[in-house]
């Protein structure tokens, strides 16, 4: 079965605590209070924003990716506070082969409270149930363990170390790869893609 990949439509998420919805342009600033952050960005793709035009140019990047269908994150939105404290979604999406790639940042104020596990599920269960996605990859740099540690217990399983794999910020980094198959996270069920 190949994957709908419905991108175009991309739908809001619920979560327990979390709503994964379209990055828009009034969370200019949420975004930037995170992207802001050199902890935040240290372990990902794109560099630290020193200016609110540099988060608006992200967010135009993201309502591009909407319009044209292409597999862009959500942000997150806490539920109680109504305002964005990051971003989760897919990329790198190969629809011949029934696979994507899920990537995610967190603003640091909300790092070690389960958030991000949150997060990752609800995007995991939108690729295998309404995108008909048969793999979902993730990669994190070998030395930041709070990203595998989101990926564990999202449900998702170590397959190795992909070495030099990216440059990110003018450097090659090592990538730890985790993936989860729709039949393991069936099998799993919900409740124990939850727990850890």
């Amino acid at each position: 079965m190949r994957p709908k990949l419905l991108f175009a439509d991309l739908p809001d998420l619920d979560a327990p605590r979390l709503r994964l919805r379209r990055v828009r342009p009034e969370d200019a600033a949420d975004l930037f209070a995170f992207a802001s952050d050199p902890l935040v960005t240290r372990y990902i793709v794109w560099p630290t924003h020193y200016t609110l035009d540099d988060s608006r140019a992200l967010i135009a990047r993201f309502v591009d990716g909407y319009a044209r269908g292409a597999a862009t994150p959500w942000g997150i939105e806490h539920k109680a506070e109504r305002r964005l404290i990051g971003t989760c979604g897919f990329t790198n999406a190969a629809p011949a082969h029934a696979r994507a790639e899920v990537i995610y940042n967190l603003a640091r104020p909300y790092w070690g409270r389960g958030y991000m596990p949150e997060a990752v599920r609800a995007a995991l269960a939108y690729g295998f149930d309404a995108l008909g996605l048969n793999r979902i990859e993730a990669g994190c740099l070998i030395e930041n363990a709070a990203s595998a540690r989101v990926l564990e217990k999202a449900g998702m399983t170590f397959e190795g170390v992909l070495r030099e794999y990216l440059e990110i910020k003018g450097v090659y980094c090592t990538l730890k790869q985790y993936a989860i198959l729709r039949r393991d996270w069936r099998e799993r069920g919900d409740d124990a893609a939850r727990t850890a």
